[in-house]
């Protein structure tokens, strides 16, 4: 299923992640393009490999990545793939493959960053084995754990997951936005983080970011500077960590009229959600993607 055209789709069909990413293409938000792996598919893996379904079951998350991808699941993919190739008008392409859990963002908890996300995926083989690691977090003893510790029933009938395969943007600088500080909850203020290179350094907390807080009526910024320790960049296949220079080091990562349009792009998703949101962003050669919009949950 082509995500610019998932925007009516029901959420426990393909996630929580692909849905509000639909959403956001639709309204003319730069979104990577790709496909969507639905959930049916994850349902048709499980039975096809008689995997039973049980809370508590430690083994489970070992058993889904030993397991076979169904030939009708691997040839959907293939073409899915293979279309998505061809539409870039190039020979092979890079791609992110992630998670997109139906309770991903829920009213009482986030379970974002829980699930599996594989990034610059470069052929078929790896993206079908990032599909299994996909369905496999659902499964681990992270989510299991967090799930308990929130006080959510743990049910994968009730949490089915597709996998969102987009185009993959090799960022220069990323980070997250949030359309009121999450820290002092305060809505007339927006908080930027940002770094070099895939936003996973930044998202995991691997690095400490710039800081750029926004005040939405005067458009002030007021500027922290991080020490941005490193940056997680693509490899031929996969990322490796990579040390920032002295001079990366010692400047701002973002200019200020990348943190105003990222500030303006913000509060465009924060008006189409109505209510403060966060997202993950992408710069690559001065244009900004987005990479995730989600409301601010728990």
């Amino acid at each position: 299923m082509v995500l610019n055209e998932a925007d009516r789709e029901p959420l426990r069909r393909i996630g929580s992640k692909a849905l509000q990413l639909a959403r956001m293409s639709g309204r003319g938000i730069a979104v990577p393009g790709g496909f969507i792996v639905t959930s049916e598919a994850l349902d048709r893996f499980l039975s096809h490999n008689g995997l039973q379904l049980s809370a508590g079951d430690s083994g489970l998350e070992d058993r889904v990545l030993e397991a076979s991808v169904p030939d009708d699941v691997r040839s959907e993919v293939a073409d899915a793939y293979a279309q998505l190739i061809e539409s870039e008008g190039r020979s092979e392409i890079a791609v992110a493959v992630r998670s997109s859990c139906s309770a991903e963002d829920l009213e009482e908890a986030s379970f974002a960053g829980q699930y599996e996300t594989i990034l610059n995926v470069t052929d078929l083989p790896h993206l079908l084995d990032s599909l299994k690691r996909c369905w496999a977090s659902l499964f681990s003893a992270r989510v299991q754990g967090y799930a308990l510790q929130s006080r959510i029933d743990w049910n994968i009938r009730d949490w089915p997951m597709g996998v969102l395969v987009q185009l993959m943007v090799q960022a220069e600088v990323s980070g997250v936005a949030f359309s009121m500080n999450p820290v002092t909850q305060n809505n007339r203020e927006m908080v930027i983080n940002a770094s070099y290179g895939l936003g996973e350094a930044v998202v995991s907390g691997l690095v400490t970011p710039d800081m750029y807080s926004i005040d939405k009526q005067s458009g002030s910024i007021h500027k922290e500077l991080g020490c941005k320790e490193m940056k997680i960049v693509a490899a031929a296949k996969g990322t490796v960590e990579a040390d920032t220079t002295e001079e990366e080091q010692n400047r701002f990562c973002l200019t200020e009229e990348q943190v105003r349009l990222l500030a303006e792009q913000t509060q465009t998703i924060e008006a189409i959600y109505g209510n403060p949101v966060d997202i993950e962003f992408a710069i690559k050669q001065g244009r900004i993607y987005i990479l995730q919009a989600r409301p601010i949950t728990a």
